[in-house]
């Protein structure tokens, strides 16, 4: 009970004066995009490093990740009206005990209005380092140089597919700015409880242009339940509303984990927004053993309301 006390405390103290993000925690991994998104209290893998760099204590003593993800919303053949985005991303991580680094890129491409497209690039290069506080409790953190690229021009295209595609185009004006993740981890053995915020200096990027994206804080918690070997229910929550330029979300995230087999994982979940459109998208992913300790993992993602889709398929390693 003290040990829970203290984790709910800290919690609190952490999520102190959170705000609105210019950029949602659902960008990259297979496993967790496999799982609805439902990844904060799981995050026993080095893609941890994103997502809950505390829960890196959790898994193998090491491990190593490299991931693509794409993603994309919209009707390509439409005439172009404002909502339709894009995304892809690149990201590769080493997370040992009690240290971590991890590289990332997301490029996004948003269709402002009928004339209008915006592009806006960021990459992080992160230090991850964790501390155990009492047994089964952990915090961690990320340090991070970002580097952001902002632009945004003019278009006539006359489809949605071409707009995003001049989009992805352009070349913006780049600036840097450090950038510090926490989060903490508390380990039960049946149950884990996670929380991490993300963007806490808020940094902010101008293109030539004037226009300016900024990465805002924003916090989610979860709650991970292993009822047996090989199984994982998971539930995130946002804690705060990101404020994205396709419309507000706050995310709530339902997602299961089963491995079938020692060579074979499968999982399924699904994530609602509470903001906005309402909109819910599904999930389905599973991993496959090369050889004991290294997966290549896979998910695809779906939403009929929003018209969002996605794909992604990474290398993952333990020992």
């Amino acid at each position: 009970m003290q040990t829970m006390t203290r984790l709910v405390l800290w919690s609190a103290l952490l999520l102190v004066a959170t705000s609105a993000s210019a950029q949602p925690f659902e960008v990259l991994g297979s496993r967790a995009l496999g799982m609805g998104g439902a990844f904060v209290a799981v995050a026993d893998d080095a893609s941890g490093a994103f997502w809950n760099p505390a829960g890196l204590a959790s898994g193998q003593p090491a491990g190593a990740t490299m991931e693509w993800v794409r993603f994309q919303s919209g009707d390509r053949d439409a005439v172009p009206v404002a909502g339709p985005w894009e995304r892809s991303t690149r990201f590769t991580s080493l997370g040992t005990w009690p240290l971590g680094l991890s590289y990332t890129r997301v490029d996004e491409v948003n269709l402002v209005n009928s004339g209008r497209v915006d592009r806006f690039t960021t990459q992080y290069y992160s230090l991850s380092l964790l501390q155990t506080v009492i047994e089964g409790v952990v915090i961690g953190s990320n340090l991070k140089y970002v580097r952001g690229h902002v632009a945004s021009a003019s278009t006539d295209a006359p489809t949605v597919g071409t707009a995003l595609e001049a989009g992805r185009r352009l070349d913006g004006h780049g600036s840097g700015a450090f950038d510090l993740d926490l989060s903490a981890m508390y380990d039960a053995r049946i149950f884990r409880l996670g929380v991490t915020m993300r963007n806490l200096r808020s940094p902010s990027f101008a293109g030539t242009d004037g226009a300016v994206r900024e990465l805002r804080r924003h916090s989610r918690a979860g709650l991970a339940i292993l009822p047996a070997a090989g199984l994982t229910l998971a539930i995130d929550l946002d804690l705060d509303t990101a404020d994205l330029p396709t419309g507000p979300q706050r995310v709530l995230a339902a997602g299961a984990e089963h491995q079938v087999s020692s060579r074979i994982v499968l999982r399924a979940g699904t994530r609602r927004n509470l903001e906005g459109t309402r909109a819910t998208v599904g999930a389905a992913g599973a991993s496959v053993a090369m050889r004991p300790g290294t997966w290549i993992d896979a998910h695809v993602t779906l939403g009929r309301s929003s018209g969002e889709r996605g794909f992604g398929i990474g290398l993952r390693a333990g020992w």
